[in-house]
């Protein structure tokens, strides 16, 4: 690289970082309400805090389990906002501006205590992946990767699979450097981190802290995170420390004062002892003394560093901030976001294999359970056993391409919502990008099977034009199943709630697609219940095509079945249902998609 391209990256790099200084000011009042069966509790989880974290420096929000630290935390990062169960007020700003939701990630990143990351790839394919949605320069993408990468220490597992519960990867402490470099490739000013020792071994947690410190100091960055029960060695690399009790707090100031702090008004911290052991001791409520002291702790706090706290907050800068904004197109996004599916797919051999498996599988299995009845035809039986395979047929293809999708969302969907919160991409760019790259298997998988049991049952195969209509119908049958299946993974958080849904609600659409009773006889008050289902019109259509050109000493088969549409009303029923579902399932991921937190 020549020097003046040296020189051209350095000065690209000069431009995103951005000095930033958090300022919390009158902070907060939040009032949480939990409804339980019929009882109500209202109860003040943070109470009128001020605050102020530097820029520069590490701030570490410390307290005994309910204080209120991950809840402070999520207010920094705007994951709460009012609604009928919560009432946030007061303000909180960066540099003197007001920041929501919206705007929080245009400056800021949040690291959350999971490791929520895309355990098909590597790191560097992460941090690439984040680079090519954030910036349009290819030297300033390559500059921020490679960048990353050597801050978090990852150069010796940038090209391993990060891993998780079904793939084999890198260690925790890899993941946790990981899962802070995920935000940091976009040059944040700011990085909030909830718990990010967590599950880690001290020598590890110990890296963690001492890179985010060097990020702090070296970078001019604003680090603040929750943490529990550090180390003496981590404790030293803090630089301000706020302790919370009961939602309010009873110091907030320089590591080097809290000791001393604490020694003047009655609570002196033993010799040769971790000094946050002993503040989590004398904090902890399963004590009723710590309990008594809590009137000590407010006083003195509200006495001599509440003052201090608002003339820092005074003094503050108000200098401007430089909200970043997203470079890429929505077409750029979709084809990103497929692309990394389709890698993900390839690389999990498993998730390939079953689908295909499924598909030779269940084509052997229906041919050989079927085999040659098509080749007679004339009598009821024939008939009644033609009906059967052809509504089996739908009923399998919806289910063979409605689970999987369910489940494979359930696993994307902390991902996405990491993604999504970061402004990375669009719920719209996600969506489209996922779609594009399941409807492949709704293609082929279905293609596969009809071919091997099409002529070992002994289908109709008059002309060409019949196999091909009927290869059309299942594979339309696919896309919907697909389609429901989309859209229960989008409507519920929990994959439990959602596999256990599905099925009770499509029981009786299976029951009222004409196969199990004649539609002829449904009453009025139910019967509307054939109409909304995709299979009746599979199975009407897929039973038509075969029908047409076989004879029965019975009469016509369609009109046995009670068919009232017609097949290419079917086909076009079946098409606008795909399309429809598919946009019930865009608006449930984008109506309720939740803060994580």
């Amino acid at each position: 690289m020549t020097l003046l391209q040296v020189l051209k990256v350095l000065e690209q790099k000069r431009q995103w970082i951005q000095h930033s200084k958090i300022q919390i000011i009158q902070y907060l009042v939040l009032k949480d309400v939990i409804t339980l069966f019929q009882f109500k509790e209202q109860r003040q989880i943070l109470k009128n805090l001020d605050g102020f974290c530097k820029g520069g420096e590490v701030t570490a929000i410390l307290g005994a389990s309910g204080a209120g630290k991950t809840s402070l935390l999520n207010i920094l990062s705007a994951r709460i906002s009012n609604t009928k169960t919560v009432k946030l007020t007061g303000k909180v700003l960066v540099n003197n501006i007001e920041y929501n939701s919206e705007t929080f990630s245009n400056f800021a990143a949040y690291v959350m205590q999971n490791d929520v990351l895309f355990e098909t790839l590597s790191p560097r394919e992460a941090f690439e992946f984040v680079a090519n949605l954030k910036y349009t320069d290819p030297e300033l993408k390559i500059s921020r990767v490679e960048d990353t990468i050597k801050t978090m220490k990852l150069e010796r597992c940038q090209n391993a699979i990060i891993g998780g519960p079904n793939l084999k990867g890198i260690s925790g402490g890899e993941k946790k450097r990981t899962s802070i470099g995920f935000e940091l490739v976009t040059n944040p000013s700011c990085i909030l981190l909830d718990e990010p020792t967590s599950g880690l071994d001290s020598f590890t947690a110990f890296q963690i802290i001492h890179e985010l410190t060097l990020l702090a100091h070296e970078q001019d960055r604003t680090i603040v995170f929750t943490i529990h029960q550090p180390s003496s060695d981590i404790y030293l690399l803090f630089d301000r420390i706020m302790l919370l009790v009961q939602g309010k707090f009873i110091y907030q100031g320089p590591r080097s004062n809290l000791i001393n702090y604490f020694k003047g008004i009655g609570f002196s911290c033993p010799d040769h002892s971790n000094p946050l052991d002993y503040m989590i001791s004398i904090m902890h409520q399963e004590s009723q003394i710590n309990v008594d002291n809590y009137i000590t702790y407010f006083k003195e706090y509200d006495n001599q560093w509440a003052p201090k706290v608002q003339k820092e907050i005074e003094s503050s800068s108000k200098s401007e901030i430089q909200f970043k904004k997203v470079e890429t197109s929505t077409l750029y996004q979709i084809n990103l976001i497929a692309k990394r599916a389709l890698k993900s797919y390839f690389r999990d051999k498993l998730l390939i294999r079953q689908r295909f498996g499924m598909a030779l599988f269940m084509g052997l299995l229906i041919g050989g359970s079927y085999y040659g009845i098509g080749s007679s035809q004339g009598n009821y039986m024939d008939y009644s056993s033609m009906a059967g395979l052809l509504f089996f047929l739908c009923m399998n293809m919806t289910f063979s391409s409605l689970f999987p999708v369910v489940l494979q969302f359930a696993t994307e969907r902390d991902v996405f919502l990491r993604e999504e919160n970061s402004k990375l991409y669009t719920t719209f760019s996600y969506f489209m990008g996922k779609s594009f790259v399941e409807i492949p298997f709704c293609l082929i998988t279905p293609i596969i099977q009809e071919l091997i049991l099409y002529w070992m049952v002994g289908l109709n195969h008059m002309n060409s034009g019949i196999v091909i209509t009927h290869i059309f119908i299942a594979v339309l049958t696919c896309l919907n199943g697909n389609s429901i299946g989309l859209m229960a993974g989008c409507a519920f958080n929990d994959i439990k709630a959602a596999t256990g849904f599905v099925p009770l609600a499509l029981l009786p659409l299976f029951a009222f697609s004409g196969f199990y009773a004649n539609p002829k006889q449904f009453y009025d008050w139910i019967g509307w219940i054939q109409y909304v289902s995709p299979i009746k019109y599979s199975f009407e259509a897929i039973a038509r095509n075969e029908f047409q050109s076989r004879s029965y000493d019975f009469g016509d088969p369609n009109d046995n079945l009670g068919f009232n549409v017609g097949q290419w009303e079917s086909v076009g029923i079946l098409i606008a249902f795909f399309l429809v579902i598919r946009t019930f399932a865009f608006m449930f991921l984008h109506s309720l998609r939740s803060k994580q937190q």
